[in-house]
């Protein structure tokens, strides 16, 4: 057992004493070659020293501590101490962090096939995945989940009930729901399966021949996914492409390159990888004649979200003039992990390179980056690079959009709306009951029903200024010249509202009344109808024929697939975003 210990404890260490042997070694000057050997040695045993160290404290705490140790418990928090000085990609998984990395690698995961959330502190299914043992027994959007077997979900969070209706192949887990729109409990006996994970959960072309693909994740079937959708959309009259990465925090790197292999000419490079171990340094070119036509214009939507391999396909794109990127700048992940199970159970997430585009960007920002570590290819933010056909783009801290498109955020009623759960809530109970099915018209009957529905519920949101309101209202309360008795009449005295407090009160009273008629006016008002229409649409949609609808129709006011559409369709403008730069003079215009 103590050899056994003693080699799991080398692993443990190794990588946080080799780091404080190197800040040793950084202070040293290194100018002979014959001290190579040497430091060496000396690197070699001071980590010795050091794994014996650790070893020797290990079986003191089990021997000596005052209570009985977990001694398996003891040695991965040690791994996990070792992951503390390195990035945040680097860790140890285990539990549920590494089965999120199996479905990630494998694209499925033992289940019944539906996507839950938290509704009113109800646990409510979002949506039932085709296929599916739930959607082959009839489970449906919006209906609440009450027990998961014999246990009840009251209070319960999303990971535990996750933990609780996942599990083995082949075998049982009973659901007990209530549906809205039956007003009834219903018992659902699901046998476990292989359920096949959809990252590619939309595919469409419009009316005005504008093809849409969404990709969620970069999972083990998103580059098949993405291929058959692909394939659709060619085999219709396409006047251009925008392939959605917003949200997207990226997955695996094979996945990307596989999708990038089907938009860009054969042998044309793709990606470079650079790591410390000879394995880690690569060169990654397209294999294989592209499944688009160069003649069709292409964009690529990003936002802050986006990371990691979305940044890799938006970079690529951009870098090799294939198309133009629009949104928001991405998130900035440059970094390369390897994986190494240590057994069934662990897995150690490695950052073994990292990663540049054609043009020689790394991509990667450097905010939780100390200085001297992983700081080669960093400080890049106003370099320029060139793309394949002479634009100009920056590098670091993320993939800079071609187009900068900002998505409006939501008036704070409607916030208030979603949070609050409503739209599905009313969707789940009045789809059925009206037999209403895709596509889905908002009338005004609907609208109405919707504000009398409302009635149950009690909307938490703030309007513009009523925070520093509140504030005000606070600072009031203590000030003592507003706290004195002032010489108001008997009859004033007597009626509660003039009371100690009530001048305070009288010098916010119009105020009040300012935003009590503002709130009246909330639902009706213009902007806040045409989002609580299109909540209304997307939820309603869903119940009445499914998630690929409900994509289809969120777009109807998405202001950034709105201006890729509009520039697809402006031939003239999509090329002059990708015309080469005009070259930069220096002082004496040269």
């Amino acid at each position: 057992m103590r050899n056994l210990v003693g080699c799991f404890l080398i692993g443990a260490l190794l990588l946080s004493a080799l780091t404080a042997q190197s800040k040793k070694i950084d202070g040293v000057k290194k100018t002979a070659k014959q001290k190579k050997g040497e430091l060496e040695f000396s690197n070699s045993q001071n980590t010795k020293d050091y794994l014996d160290m650790f070893e020797r404290a290990f079986y003191k705490v089990r021997e000596s501590y005052v209570d009985s140790v977990n001694e398996s418990e003891i040695i991965k928090a040690g791994i996990k101490g070792m992951m503390k000085p390195l990035d945040p990609y680097t860790r140890f998984l285990s539990g549920s962090s590494k089965d999120r990395l199996d479905m990630l690698r494998t694209g499925k995961y033992g289940g019944v096939g539906i996507q839950i959330g938290l509704r009113r502190d109800t646990l409510t299914v979002l949506n039932p995945f085709e296929d599916s043992p739930a959607y082959t027994e009839g489970i449906h959007s919006g209906d609440q989940i009450l027990m998961i077997d014999s246990i009840k979900t009251k209070g319960m969070t999303l990971s535990d009930a996750s933990k609780l209706i996942k599990g083995e192949l082949g075998s049982v887990v009973v659901l007990t729901v209530y549906r809205p729109s039956a007003r009834k409990k219903i018992e659902f006996e699901l046998t476990r399966s292989n359920i096949v994970i959809k990252h590619v959960p939309y595919w469409g072309v419009d009316k005005d021949g504008i093809g849409y693909i969404r990709i969620t994740k970069f999972s083990k079937n998103t580059a098949k996914d993405f291929g058959i959708g692909l394939q659709e959309l060619v085999d219709q009259d396409l006047k251009g492409l925008v392939i959605d990465l917003r949200g997207n925090s990226g997955g695996l790197l094979s996945a990307s390159i596989n999708i990038l292999d089907k938009l860009t000419d054969r042998g044309l490079n793709l990606l470079n990888t650079k790591g410390r171990i000879p394995k880690s340094k690569r060169n990654m070119n397209s294999r294989r004649a592209p499944k688009l036509s160069e003649e069709i214009p292409l964009a690529v939507l990003i936002n802050r979200s986006s990371a990691s391999a979305s940044e890799i396909v938006s970079g690529v794109i951009q870098d090799l003039d294939r198309g133009i990127v629009i949104g928001q700048k991405s998130f900035g992940k440059g970094l390369v992990q390897s994986m190494y199970n240590l057994n069934d159970t662990t897995t150690l997430k490695v950052t073994t390179a990292k990663y540049y585009t054609p043009s020689g960007r790394l991509i990667q920002k450097e905010d939780y980056f100390k200085k001297g570590f992983l700081e080669d290819g960093f400080g890049d933010e106003d370099t320029l690079f060139k793309t394949r056909g002479g634009r100009f783009v920056k590098g670091g801290g993320g993939i800079t959009p071609d187009i900068e498109v900002l998505q409006k955020s939501l008036p704070s009623y409607v916030q208030g709306l979603w949070k609050a759960g409503v739209f599905l809530a009313f969707a789940a109970e009045y789809v059925p009951l009206n037999n209403i099915v895709a596509p889905v018209v908002i009338s005004d009957k609907i609208y109405k029903d919707f504000e009398k529905f409302l009635e149950e519920y009690t909307i938490k949101y703030k309007l513009l200024g009523e925070k520093d309101l509140g504030r005000l209202k606070g600072a009031l309360a203590k000030e003592k010249d507003l706290k004195k008795k002032s010489s108001i009449s008997l009859l004033s005295k007597i009626m509660f509202w003039e009371s100690d407090r009530s001048a305070q009160n009288r010098l916010t009273r119009s105020i009040d009344k300012y935003y009590d008629n503002r709130r009246s006016e909330q639902y009706w008002d213009i902007e806040n109808q045409k989002w609580i229409e299109n909540g209304l649409i997307r939820e309603m949609s869903l119940v009445a024929s499914g998630e690929r609808e409900k994509i289809k129709v969120s777009l109807y006011e998405d202001v950034v697939y709105k201006e890729a559409s509009k520039v697809l369709l402006d031939l003239n403008r999509y090329y002059d975003i990708l015309e080469p730069s005009i070259p930069l003079l220096d002082s004496k215009g040269n």
